[in-house]
């Protein structure tokens, strides 16, 4: 056994984490097939909840964000409102519907909310002194999220998804296949984790950008900003938790570690326009 793996393993004694086995049981249990759509990568999603849906950071908000980060750099002159417009016609027209979320905590009913949004993709971004980590300005997040708020008012073609109870993720899976997915909570298991679907969500973002068609923005352009967004939210949400790479020979799964999330210093935690987090490759 090689000293990662005997170091992984100590971990988890020590811990009382769920060790490989144990994950690779709740994986084989919770897997589903690929459905259309986008949810986050919370790991409070039900079985109900996104099913089978393509799980990345922020959901469909999350492209908006990654679109306005590139609008940033590249100075496109585009407002947060049509960063949003242009995703938002590009998603529906391929999927038919919008989507993201909130939670009780933030959205205790239909008609208050105490916070900006109980996405903690979307909510760290919209905070000041964590904005610079996404690439974006908090005050044009929540100018975003605002606008997602008011359109589902009046469009059939938006869905906000309120998630219920306490982040209790066990780890974070990377999930590479275009046919299958896990879910995120499994009550049967009494286990959630976080998931994301790199292998889907990359597919649906050069889909995506085709289908925009914005002057100066680029598949590399989304993928790049995306990345560096991502990795923010693990640095805020997921640090201490293991990360696993889940394949598939045919319909079965394997689990594969890869390694803890750990705090990185301030100085490695800026990003310049040559580095571009490469965490789950």
């Amino acid at each position: 056994m090689n000293k990662i793996l005997q170091s992984f393993y100590n971990y988890q004694k020590s811990t009382g984490g769920p060790s490989l086995e144990d994950i690779s049981t709740y994986v084989k249990a919770s897997t589903v097939q690929a459905q259309k759509g986008t949810k986050c990568v919370d790991g409070r999603y039900l079985p109900n909840q996104g099913h089978g849906m393509v799980a990345r950071p922020g959901a469909d908000c999350g492209y908006v964000m990654a679109l306005e980060a590139v609008n940033r750099k590249k100075n496109l002159g585009l407002t947060p409102e049509q960063c949003f417009t242009a995703v938002f016609k590009a998603v529906t027209k391929l999927n038919g519907k919008f989507y993201f979320h909130t939670d009780e905590h933030v959205d205790p009913s239909p008609h208050m909310h105490q916070g900006l949004i109980g996405c903690g993709h979307l909510a760290k971004a919209g905070r000041k002194g964590f904005s610079w980590e996404y690439d974006v300005r908090s005050q044009d997040i929540k100018q975003i999220v605002h606008y997602a708020r008011n359109l589902c008012e009046i469009s059939e073609n938006i869905e906000m998804t309120n998630l219920t109870g306490r982040h209790e993720e066990k780890g974070v899976l990377v999930i590479d296949s275009d046919k299958y997915t896990i879910l995120a909570d499994n009550p049967k298991r009494h286990q959630m984790y976080f998931i994301y679907d790199v292998k889907r969500d990359r597919w649906f973002m050069n889909r995506l950008v085709k289908e925009m068609n914005l002057k100066n923005v680029t598949y590399d352009d989304m993928v790049r900003e995306a990345d560096i967004q991502l990795e923010a939210t693990l640095q805020n949400l997921a640090v201490g938790l293991p990360m696993y790479k889940v394949t598939f020979t045919g319909d079965r799964p394997q689990v594969a570690y890869i390694k803890h999330i750990d705090r990185k210093p301030f100085f490695m935690r800026m990003h310049f326009p040559f580095a571009a987090p490469q965490f789950f490759i």
